[in-house]
């Protein structure tokens, strides 16, 4: 019997020490850092920058931000969420997202209504 194999197998696992990484500082950040950021519209395929305000939606299905192929708001009434304020938030949709009926056409500005697959 062997009574060094236990002194072995315990002592084969290495120990690292626990670091602690100081926070970093967000005083320094601007605004400006973060307008100069570009995001790109997953319908054209253009990127456009956050200062030039051109992003219309980020889309409530696939999480994708959106210029042109807008569908709309969802007018049901499982996309209507009250806000903190009180009032009514509506979330938007891309045509990529929404039924194929004649409501969900691509709106202009993403000015408009339609309605998604949760709300028929």
């Amino acid at each position: 019997m062997c009574l060094t194999l236990r002194k072995r197998k315990t002592k084969s696992g290495k120990k690292y020490k626990k670091k602690i990484y100081p926070e970093p500082s967000y005083k320094d950040l601007k605004t400006e850092d973060f307008i100069k950021e570009c995001i790109c519209c997953q319908n054209c395929k253009q990127i456009f920058n956050l200062g030039s305000n051109e992003i219309k939606i980020h889309c409530a299905g696939c999480d994708k931000f959106y210029h042109c192929g807008i569908a709309g708001q969802c007018v049901g009434d499982k996309c209507n969420l009250p806000t903190m304020l009180g009032s009514k938030h509506r979330l938007s949709w891309c045509i990529h997202c929404v039924p194929d009926i004649k409501k969900n056409k691509e709106k202009k500005d993403g000015l408009g209504e339609c309605i998604c697959y949760e709300c028929i």
